[in-house]
C-alpha cells in the first residue's frame, strides 16, 4: 500500500507506516458490531464451550465480552494470542482442506485489538489459576497478571471503532441498525449450536441489565428455536396431530432424522388448505382437518414478491469509466472469482486475469444501479462474506434485499383489501411454493395455529 505527497516539483511515493496499515486492513475484516460478535462466539464454540454469554452495554458502543467455560489459552500461546495471521488451526496452505473449526485465519483477535482496547482473561483446563492478559493496538501483550477464573476465557472489547473516528461516529450514529444485525446473526448461531448454553444481555447506560436471548443448552435444535421465538412460533411453525416426515423436512427445517417430530407442518399443506374466508379486511382464515389457521394477507404476499424479486431480478450494470482495483486478500479474490456469476445476476462486473499475481487479478468495471439506488465495494465485500459460507449458493447484499423488500411491500396486497375467494386461495398455494413462507422479508410473522376443532369440541 502506498501515498503519495505532493511537493512544488516532484511527487514523492513512500510506504504507509504499519500501525496506518493494520488499521485499514483491520477495518475491512472487521465491518461491524455482528462481525465482532460473531468472531468471539466463534472462539468459544471452536474451543469446545457449551456456555457462551455475550454481555453488551449501550447496545454495543461502550463494551462488548465474550465469555465461555472452553478450553481456555495455554501459557505458551499468550503471545502469539492477538498476532497477525497465528492460529493453532492451520500450517500452510494445503492445511485449508481439512479445517473443522470456524476460525482458521489469524486474523479476528488481531484485527479486534487494532480496532478496540481489548483484554483477554483465560484459564486453561490445565491452570490452577486464571491469567489477566493486555493487548496494545498492534496485538502484542503488554500487561499480564494473575487473575481469579473458572477454566474459560473472556474477551473484552472497549470503544469498539474508537481508533478509526469516522467508522466510530458511523458506528454510534446507526447503532439500532448495527445491533438489529448483531442479534440477527447472533440467533443464528443459537439454532444451530446444539448443546451449547448461548445467553446474551444488554445494560443501557446505569440501567438493569436486560436478558436479550437464551438458550438452555439443549441437544435439540427444535428446542433452540423454541427458546429464541417463544413456543408460539414454534407452533406455527410446526404446528401438528398429521403428516409423517419425510426427508426433503430435514432441509426446510435444518433437523436432524433423531429430532423430527411424529407429526409436522410442511409446505405442501398450503394447497390443501380450505378457505373459510376473511376477518378484519386483512387475514384469510383457513382450515386443514381439524386445524384452523390465520393468515396475514400482505405479509404473506410480500414474502412472495420478495422471493420472486430475489429469485428472478438480474440487476443492471454501469460501466465504470476506468476499471477499479479491488484491495481483495487471496481467499477473498478466490471466492469472488469461483462465483463470478452469483456478482453479474447482482450487477457487478469484473475483468479477471488469471495471469496476473495473486490479489492483482480482479478490477472492477461496472457496478448495479437501479433507480435511486447505488451500491459498491462494501456490497462487493459482503457478498464475499457471505459466499464464503454458502458458496454457489444464489445471495444478495443486505441492502439489495432491503430494496426488494420495499418493492415488494409496494406491490403486495394491503390491509383493508377486499379479496374474493379466488384471491385468497392464490395467495395461500403461493406459500407453498416459496423457500421460506414463514414471515415476510421485516420478519413479521406470515400465519398463525389458531385452533384445533377436535379439542374445542371435547371441552
Amino acid at each position: 500500500m502506498w501515498q503519495t505527497e505532493v511537493h512544488e516539483h516532484t511527487i514523492a511515493i513512500k510506504a504507509i507506516d504499519k500501525q496506518s496499515v493494520h488499521q485499514i486492513c483491520s477495518g475491512q475484516v472487521v465491518l461491524s458490531l455482528a462481525t465482532a460478535v460473531k468472531e468471539l462466539v466463534e472462539n468459544s464454540i471452536d474451543a469446545g464451550a457449551t456456555n457462551v454469554d455475550i454481555r453488551l452495554k449501550d447496545n454495543g458502543v461502550d463494551l462488548v465480552e465474550v465469555s465461555d467455560n472452553g478450553r481456555g489459552v495455554e501459557e505458551d500461546n499468550f503471545v502469539g494470542l492477538t498476532l497477525k495471521h497465528h492460529t493453532s488451526k492451520l500450517r500452510d496452505f494445503s492445511d485449508l482442506t481439512h479445517v473443522e473449526t470456524f476460525g482458521f485465519r489469524g486474523e479476528a483477535l488481531s484485527s479486534l485489538c487494532a480496532l478496540s482496547d481489548l483484554s483477554v482473561v483465560t484459564c486453561h483446563e490445565s491452570s490452577h489459576v486464571g491469567t489477566r492478559l493486555v493487548f496494545d493496538r498492534s496485538g502484542r501483550l503488554t500487561q499480564r497478571a494473575p487473575h481469579p477464573r473458572q477454566q474459560g476465557t473472556t474477551v473484552t472489547l472497549q470503544q469498539l471503532f474508537s481508533t478509526l473516528p469516522v467508522r466510530h461516529k458511523e458506528f454510534q450514529r446507526n447503532i439500532k441498525k448495527e445491533y438489529s444485525k448483531m442479534i440477527h446473526v447472533l440467533q443464528s448461531y443459537c439454532v444451530i449450536s446444539t448443546g451449547v448454553r448461548v445467553t446474551c444481555t444488554n445494560q443501557i447506560g446505569q440501567g438493569k441489565r436486560s436478558t436479550v436471548l437464551c438458550t438452555s443448552g439443549s441437544p435439540s435444535m427444535r428446542d433452540n428455536i423454541g427458546a429464541l421465538f417463544g413456543p408460539k412460533q414454534l407452533q406455527s411453525l410446526i404446528p401438528f396431530q398429521q403428516i409423517s416426515p419425510t426427508d426433503n423436512i430435514k432441509e426446510d427445517y435444518g433437523l436432524n432424522g433423531e429430532e423430527l417430530p411424529k407429526d409436522l407442518f410442511i409446505k405442501d399443506m398450503f394447497k390443501q388448505m380450505e378457505i373459510i374466508g376473511q376477518f378484519n379486511l386483512g387475514f384469510i382464515i383457513t382450515k386443514l382437518k381439524s386445524d384452523l389457521f390465520m393468515i396475514d394477507q400482505h405479509a404473506t404476499d410480500e414474502k412472495y414478491n420478495f422471493e420472486m424479486l430475489q429469485q428472478h431480478t438480474i440487476l443492471n450494470g454501469q460501466r465504470l469509466i476506468v476499471p477499479q482495483n479491488l484491495e481483495l486478500t487471496a481467499v477473498s479474490e478466490t471466492i469472488l472469482i469461483e462465483n463470478i456469476d452469483i456478482f453479474k445476476k447482482n450487477g457487478f462486473d469484473f475483468l479477471i486475469d488469471e495471469d496476473a499475481p495473486v490479489m492483482e487479478r480482479v478490477k472492477l468495471v461496472s457496478l448495479p444501479t437501479s433507480k435511486s439506488w447505488t451500491f459498491g465495494p462494501s456490497d462487493i465485500e459482503e457478498l464475499i462474506f457471505m459466499l464464503s459460507d454458502g458458496p454457489g449458493v444464489m445471495c444478495r447484499p443486505s441492502r439489495v434485499r432491503q430494496m426488494f423488500a420495499s418493492r415488494a411491500c409496494r406491490r403486495s396486497v394491503m390491509i383493508g383489501t377486499a379479496l374474493s375467494v379466488s384471491e385468497m386461495k392464490k395467495l395461500v398455494v403461493h406459500m407453498g411454493e416459496i423457500e421460506q413462507p414463514w414471515n415476510c422479508p421485516h420478519g413479521r410473522p406470515t400465519m398463525r395455529h389458531l385452533a384445533n376443532l377436535d379439542i374445542i369440541s371435547q371441552d
